[in-house]
């Protein structure tokens, strides 16, 4: 090979054979990287295979273990009670059936139906001052009467809380979920706390502005 005229050629071209060679270099272990990878298709083993391996599956009988079966209701806390009698004839042969026994499951819902109630609230006047007073029940949510008397009960006000500050509904999907479930119209204001809350709850008369 003939000599490279200028002065530094030399060192240049033997600068490019070095870079030559590690990309050679570099070349075969990626390929050898790929090739390993390829390679290892099956998972990792955790050890050698036991002796006596156990079937898949769950066990069955005593050592399938607990369920976290909830306990029967009390006889008190059953509200409604229903047969379902056997049918006519076996749905299947039309045949003759036999009764054997019976079964009780049970089945906890919710109530579709509002719970509506009524108060009578007692109205009176101080004889020293001549302050008007009304009654107040501990179950009222709002001392309003006339065409404002329609009130939303503390368990639904409770239930709307819920749906709003922990379930994160808007007060407009709250509404929708009392609508939908119980039939109960619902408003904004119905889902705020009573202004009222803080007052006594004893049943003893509230002094209202005449």
């Amino acid at each position: 090979m003939d000599e490279p005229a200028c002065p530094g050629c030399r060192d240049l071209l033997q600068r490019v054979a070095e870079l030559e060679a590690q990309v050679v270099a570099l070349t075969r272990r990626l390929d050898e990287s790929v090739r390993a990878g390829k390679r290892q298709a099956a998972p990792f083993r955790k050890g050698p295979p036991k002796p006596d391996p156990q079937a898949p599956g769950r066990k069955s009988g005593d050592a399938h273990g607990t369920h976290g079966h909830r306990p029967p209701p009390l006889p008190e806390q059953v509200a409604e009670c229903h047969e379902a009698h056997l049918p006519d004839a076996c749905p299947h042969c039309r045949g003759r059936l036999v009764e054997t026994g019976t079964a009780d499951p049970f089945q906890t819902d919710i109530p579709r139906t509002p719970l509506i109630r009524a108060f009578r609230i007692h109205i009176g006047h101080c004889e020293a001052c001549g302050k008007r007073t009304q009654g107040r029940h501990p179950l009222q949510t709002s001392d309003a009467l006339g065409a404002a008397a329609s009130q939303i009960g503390p368990d639904a006000q409770a239930a709307a809380a819920v749906l709003h500050t922990q379930m994160g509904l808007s007060h407009g999907k709250a509404a929708s979920v009392f609508q939908a479930l119980f039939g109960i119209k619902l408003t904004r204001g119905g889902q705020r706390s009573d202004r009222s809350a803080g007052r006594d709850a004893d049943g003893a008369g509230l002094p209202t502005d005449t």
